[in-house]
C-alpha cells in the first residue's frame, strides 16, 4: 500500500502481511534491533524480565500477532479524518476503556493523519487488551512512502510488507495520555488523531457506511493460517441529520464512562435551550453541564476517573444555581458566571439541590 493506494481493497492485503511480518520476520529483526543497534522496546514487566534479547523480541512479536489476529478491520475515510481534525471544541471527557471501537483493532487510515520525520508516513494503528487491563497499540508506517522518500531500502518492501511497525503505546486503566490534549507535547498529533476518532465513532459522529469483505483468495488464506475472517468497515462522517449536538456528544461520553445518569425529567421550569444540558445523577442531582468562566483553560470540574485529567472548563451545575447566577452560550456551550475552587469545588447553595 502507499500513499497513491489506499483503498478499502487493500485493508485485508495490508492485515495479511504484517501477521506474515510478524510470525517471520519481527523475532529476529527486533532482536538484532534491540541486540546491535540498541533501540528500546516498551515491554510488559514479565517480557522485559527475560534474559534472553531473542526471548523477549519473540515474545513481543508473538503478543502483537495474537492482537492482530483478532482485530476488527475498520478504514478511515477520508472526510471522515477531516472530520476529526476539525474537532477542535468537542473535549473528550470519556476514559480510552470507554470508547475504543473494538477489544482489538486494526485502523487503516485513506489519508494519513501523521506525517513525522522526512517521508515517515503513519498509516495505521493496531490495538488490543495490555497485560494490566489497560489498551496497548502499535503505530505503523507506510512503507512505500519511506522507500520513496529514500529513508528505507527497497527490500524493507519485502521484509515488512505495505506497514513498517514504528512505535507501541501502552496506557494504564482509567489513564489519558496527556498528549492527546496538549498541542505542545510530542506526538500529539498522533495520539489526537487516533483517540478522538474512537470518541466520535462511540458517540454517533462517525458511522460505518458499509462492510468490504474478503476476496476468495484471501479467504482461503485466512483459512490456512486459522485466522477468522473479517470484513472491513468504511467509517464516514454522520450526515447532518444523524450527527448529535455538543449535549448529546458530551451525555453519551458521560454513559459510556459509566456515570450513573438516569432519564429523569427536571420538575421545575426549564428553559428549552437548556433542556439538552440537563442530567440526574443518583449522587448529585438535578444539574446542568456548563461551562465555569472562574476556571483557568484546561481545569474542568467535571468528575473523570483520572484524577489528574483536565478537558475544558467544564463543571456540573445544579440546575437552581445555574437559573440564579444566569446563563448564555458561548462557542456552543451553556456558559454560568459560578464560582470553583480547586481545592472545594464548584461552590453553590446546598439547597439548591434537587433529587
Amino acid at each position: 500500500m502507499s500513499v497513491d493506494q489506499t483503498g478499502i481493497q487493500d485493508v485485508h492485503a495490508l492485515w495479511l502481511q504484517t501477521l506474515d511480518f510478524l510470525h517471520y520476520n519481527a523475532p529476529q529483526l527486533w532482536a538484532d534491533m534491540l541486540q546491535k543497534e540498541g533501540v528500546t522496546f516498551l515491554m510488559p514487566p514479565a517480557v522485559a524480565a527475560l534474559e534472553r534479547v531473542q526471548d523477549q523480541a519473540a515474545a513481543l512479536a508473538n503478543a502483537e500477532g495474537r492482537r492482530l489476529r483478532k482485530a476488527d478491520l475498520f478504514y478511515i475515510a477520508r472526510e471522515a479524518a477531516e472530520s476529526v481534525a476539525g474537532l477542535t471544541g468537542i473535549p473528550c471527557i470519556a476514559q480510552i476503556a470507554s470508547i475504543v471501537p473494538s477489544p482489538s483493532g486494526l485502523m487503516v487510515w485513506e489519508e494519513p493523519p501523521v506525517r513525522i520525520e522526512s517521508g515517515v508516513v503513519m498509516r495505521a494503528v493496531s490495538w488490543g487488551p495490555a497485560y494490566d487491563g489497560g489498551t496497548w497499540w502499535s503505530w505503523w508506517a507506510d512503507t512505500a512512502a519511506c522507500v520513496r522518500a529514500g529513508i528505507a531500502e527497497p527490500t524493507m518492501l519485502m521484509i515488512h510488507g505495505g506497514l513498517a511497525f514504528h512505535e507501541e503505546v501502552h496506557t494504564e486503566p482509567d489513564f489519558w495520555p496527556l498528549q492527546a490534549d496538549d498541542p505542545n507535547l510530542p506526538e500529539h498529533l498522533q495520539f489526537r488523531a487516533l483517540l478522538f476518532t474512537w470518541m466520535a465513532i462511540s458517540c454517533g459522529l462517525l458511522v460505518y457506511r458499509e462492510a468490504v469483505h474478503p476476496s476468495q483468495d484471501i479467504c482461503g488464506y485466512l483459512r490456512r493460517m486459522s485466522v477468522e475472517s473479517r470484513p472491513v468497515h468504511r467509517v464516514i462522517p454522520a450526515s447532518g441529520s444523524d450527527r448529535p449536538g455538543l449535549a448529546q456528544i458530551l451525555r453519551r461520553q458521560l454513559q459510556l464512562d459509566g456515570k450513573a445518569t438516569e432519564e429523569r425529567p427536571y420538575p421545575g421550569d426549564l428553559p428549552a435551550q437548556l433542556a439538552p444540558w440537563h442530567v440526574y445523577l443518583p449522587s448529585l442531582g438535578h444539574h446542568l453541564i456548563v461551562e465555569i468562566p472562574s476556571l483557568e483553560p484546561g481545569q474542568t470540574a467535571v468528575p473523570t476517573p483520572g484524577a489528574s485529567r483536565r478537558v475544558g472548563n467544564l463543571a456540573f451545575a445544579p440546575v437552581r444555581a445555574v437559573l440564579r447566577q444566569g446563563w448564555q452560550f458561548h462557542n456552543g456551550y451553556v456558559q454560568s458566571p459560578l464560582l470553583y475552587d480547586p481545592q472545594l469545588g464548584l461552590l453553590t447553595n446546598p439547597d439548591d439541590d434537587e433529587f
